[in-house]
């Protein structure tokens, strides 16, 4: 069996769930998150990248999730939505790389979930608008994260000593609103829980 071949990625990676600014999953991995569930996405913006000879420059992708409210006991559902303006052989690269199928910290990620349904490509719009980021998956998805000011220095407020495997060191805390239509996940959030970070993940 061959090794999967080297790649690279980096770009912005954004989440919004139904959790109250901040979730606490996220500060601490083995706290519980708040209701009977936890309802989310994860939205990556890919900038440059490259997969073996393959470049995978400028291309989004979004993964909709659905946890127990202690999130680190697994048991996840996840489907991932993949760019249809890009070329099959782009978004394999990408969907295994999100599928934790060749290293990386989305390997990590996998194991704690227990059913991935069914990718789908569609028209996902990606728009970072200054303190604002819009998502858009075409009768899928609608969401606008705002940034959170620091009452201190004027500018977004900052997350910098918490642990992530797929976020950055340093995290842009935020209020997200979306609503979802996935077959499976049906949910929307009214300024809740959200973040970003600026990523560079890379594999095997």
């Amino acid at each position: 069996m061959t090794e999967p071949d080297p790649w690279w990625v980096n770009g912005i990676l954004y989440e919004n769930c139904t959790c109250q600014l901040l979730c606490p999953a996220h500060v601490s991995f083995k706290q519980a998150c708040e209701g009977e569930k936890c309802l989310g996405y994860w939205g990556i913006h890919v900038n440059k990248g490259r997969f073996g000879r393959l470049v995978l420059d400028r291309q989004n992708a979004v993964v909709l999730y659905e946890s127990p409210p202690k999130m680190h006991e697994g048991d996840w559902i996840m489907r991932l939505y993949l760019d249809d303006s890009v070329d099959e052989e782009q978004r394999v690269a990408l969907q295994e790389i999100l599928t934790g199928d060749v290293g990386g910290p989305w390997n990590i990620l996998s194991k704690f979930v227990a059913k991935w349904l069914e990718p789908q490509t569609a028209s996902i719009q990606f728009d970072d608008i200054g303190t604002h980021k819009r998502l858009r998956v075409e009768g899928v998805l609608e969401s606008l994260v705002d940034d959170v000011e620091s009452k201190r220095t004027g500018q977004t407020a900052t997350l910098g000593n918490l642990f992530n495997v797929i976020h950055a060191a340093a995290q842009f805390l935020a209020t997200g609103s979306s609503k979802v239509m996935d077959p499976k996940f049906t949910w929307s959030t009214k300024e809740k829980h959200a973040l970003w970070s600026e990523f560079t993940w890379t594999g095997p």
